[in-house]
């Protein structure tokens, strides 16, 4: 039952990851220098495009688009360029001081460059059950493992809980009364 618990845990966080990547690529994905210098459509970069601005709304669209078709004819025959990663690309923007030429692109890849994309919450809950079924407790039991990590992975809850009710109502439901003869 409580291994059950534990797999739903580790399923929801793998979704939630997924969703959250899927979600960064729709907003960003034009920003990728495969998008940006390759062959994407023209089209294609205008809607993701408007999925960013709808979140950032410093920048214009009209003015980006713009701003990728001139980056894309200064590249155009550049190998260097051709192989950049988003990083390089920026760089490259600010080495040949195109940054004046190029304002709504660069401010479109410094967000992107500074979002940061984790997967901690999934990975957090593989490290708990590594730390807890370690090599001295290799004899405890599934049951015993599950609640431990339920325990440990929704460490926020547990140290939320008030002891004092619980030991109360615990104590009252099993008292025993002893009666003297």
């Amino acid at each position: 039952m409580l291994f059950a618990q534990v797999m739903d845990q580790l399923t929801t966080e793998m979704e939630n990851r997924f969703h959250q990547l899927d979600h960064f690529s729709r907003t960003f994905g034009f920003l990728s220098t495969e998008s940006l210098l390759g062959d994407a459509e023209h089209e294609a970069i205008k809607k993701n495009a408007e999925a960013f601005i709808s979140l950032y709304d410093e920048v214009d669209l009209d003015c980006l688009l713009l701003e990728i078709k001139q980056l894309r004819r200064l590249a155009h025959g550049r190998d260097e360029v051709q192989s950049f990663h988003s990083l390089d690309l920026l760089r490259w923007i600010i080495k040949w001081q195109l940054e004046d030429s190029m304002p709504s692109l660069l401010i479109c890849l410094r967000i992107y460059l500074t979002v940061g994309v984790s997967v901690a919450s999934c990975e957090r809950s593989f490290s708990k059950l590594k730390l807890i079924k370690s090599y001295l407790r290799s004899t405890m039991g599934q049951n015993r493992l599950s609640n431990l990590a339920i325990l440990s992975i929704d460490r926020n809850k547990a140290e939320n809980i008030d002891f004092e009710n619980i030991i109360k109502s615990f104590a009252s439901v099993k008292a025993r009364k002893v009666h003297f003869k």
